[in-house]
């Protein structure tokens, strides 16, 4: 499906090797990735991430592949990159916090995406942008992990802005994530 969806094609630099999937998975609209024999991800080894520091950051393939997963608008598939590492480190320590901001505001772009898509109610969408922008300011720095995180979060304001008056966001005008070189 990813291929049909050519109105979210766009040139993002790639931080890791990693190919895309095959298709954005939509709840309720694709086969379920890791569940269905048909899914993208069926069979995939499921290992838990070893503990990590964040200013290792350019050596975590999973937080470099879940940037380029998220910024070419696989939110579902950038999710599960992240949450491996989530769960790697210590409960409501800074990198806990950000990764899990991350996976919020994916999971409301996700929202976002089903909605246009199906007509489907903005209310998740409306719910998880500001639990998620919240937990990324929580941070409380400029920078972080390889990301003008003060940037980001101003430019995920703007964004989300109209989910404040019941409407949808534009999804292909989404941020990027724009890690350092």
């Amino acid at each position: 499906m990813a291929r049909d969806e050519l109105e979210l094609e766009r040139d993002a630099q790639r931080y890791s090797t990693q190919p895309l999937p095959p298709y954005r998975y939509l709840p309720g609209l694709h086969p379920h990735p890791q569940a269905n024999p048909h899914g993208h991800s069926y069979g995939a080894d499921d290992e838990p991430h070893p503990p990590w520091l964040p200013e290792k950051w350019r050596t975590l393939d999973g937080w470099c592949h879940g940037v380029d997963l998220c910024n070419a608008h696989f939110y579902w598939e950038s999710h599960e990159a992240w949450e491996a590492l989530w769960h790697a480190v210590p409960r409501r320590s800074a990198p806990h916090r950000f990764l899990q901001g991350l996976i919020k505001v994916s999971a409301a772009l996700l929202k976002v995406r089903l909605a246009m898509l199906t007509g489907k109610d903005i209310a998740g969408a409306q719910s998880l942008a500001p639990a998620g922008l919240e937990l990324l300011a929580s941070i409380g720095r400029e920078r972080y992990m390889g990301l003008a995180l003060g940037e980001h979060i101003a430019a995920l304001h703007v964004y989300f802005a109209p989910l404040e008056r019941d409407e949808l966001p534009d999804i292909c005008a989404s941020p990027l994530i724009l890690l350092d070189d």
